[in-house]
């Protein structure tokens, strides 16, 4: 009874936060910084991004067998839990993607999640379940789903059957199959994110993202935001706000590698965080004491792509094609 009015509080309180909930997990920025003014809409994608970097270069040394029972930790408890692999599948499934997406790609991010999970060996994956941030449990989807809780539910229990023993695998190694909302129209690198390079997150096309309606997104932030931003980089800017941001130097995918503010030069993963952006792929621009960020993207691009493979299911692939286009060199097992 406590812990369900704890979950009642907690997402009574959070559901006005909801949309910028991605850019809160991980790599989040102090919640005393200002808050960009959308222009002209507001971010409306449901899916948050949640999925921390992969870890290691190699896999684990004793891969996870996929009945395995998954150890997560989850903030909202402030303890490590283990779940069944079919309760991580609907929990995960039921955060990253809204329930009447196509079968065939809520499939393919049940087998992302479970295989990313035990791509992790025997560190635990970080979620919070009252956030519906990366897995939740049952008794939050129930105050979440209200009446439409049961038939959802067994709905993506029966998904989860189909697929509770398949991993995508690399060199016969659970693969850490990450995933983010929108790409920028080609996934990223794994190496331009977090240092890894992973031969199967080197990116690859994705065109159906550039046709989404939140592909891109314009937020505005006042003089006095930007240069608050600023000092928190460490930069002291001058009186010409104009000239406080440089060139951007652009990567193979579209986004920010690197851009120069004050002399200095700065990530756009960095950039993105410090200046709460949607996605690395974006421009700058400075008219009338406003500065303009464009994002196009949503997430930090690596993996798949969840509209991605939304578009592809809508246009009749599986599951299987899905993963298999967007990790090349996986296979999947069994």
């Amino acid at each position: 009874m406590r812990r369900t009015l704890l979950y009642t509080v907690l997402l009574g309180l959070l559901a006005a936060a909801a949309p910028f909930a991605a850019l809160l997990f991980p790599g989040a920025t102090s919640d005393a910084q200002p808050q960009p003014t959308p222009s002209p809409s507001a971010p409306t994608a449901e899916i948050p991004e949640i999925t921390p970097p992969p870890l290691a270069s190699t896999p684990p040394d004793t891969p996870s067998q996929a009945d395995a029972d998954l150890c997560l930790y989850d903030a909202a408890l402030g303890q490590t839990i283990t779940v069944s692999p079919e309760e991580f599948l609907i929990g995960a499934a039921a955060c990253e993607l809204p329930a009447e997406w196509p079968d065939q790609a809520i499939l393919a991010q049940m087998v992302a999640s479970h295989s990313y999970v035990l791509s992790l060996g025997d560190q635990p994956m970080q979620v919070n379940s009252a956030l519906c941030s990366g897995w939740t449990d049952a008794e939050v989807l129930q105050a979440r789903w209200g009446d439409e809780f049961e038939e959802r539910y067994q709905h993506l229990a029966d998904l989860a059957q189909t697929v509770q023993s398949a991993l995508l695998c690399y060199e016969g190694a659970p693969a850490a199959a990450c995933y983010h909302s929108i790409s920028a129209g080609k996934t990223e690198a794994s190496q331009n994110v977090w240092v890894t390079a992973l031969p199967y997150l080197q990116g690859v096309d994705s065109p159906w993202d550039t046709t989404v309606a939140d592909y891109e997104v314009t937020i505005t932030y006042s003089t006095e935001q930007v240069y608050t931003m600023l000092q928190s980089l460490g930069l002291t800017p001058d009186d010409d706000p104009a000239g406080w941001f440089g060139a951007a130097s652009l990567d193979d995918a579209g986004y920010v590698a690197s851009m120069e503010i004050g002399g200095n030069t700065f990530s756009g993963t960095t950039l993105r965080s410090a200046f709460s952006l949607r996605s690395a792929s974006f421009t700058v621009s400075y008219s009338d004491g406003l500065f303009s960020f464009t994002t196009h993207g949503y997430g930090h691009g690596v993996g798949l792509s969840q509209y991605g493979a939304k578009a592809m299911a809508e246009g009749g692939a599986d599951w299987q094609k899905i993963l298999l286009y967007y990790f090349p060199g996986c296979q999947i097992e069994p």
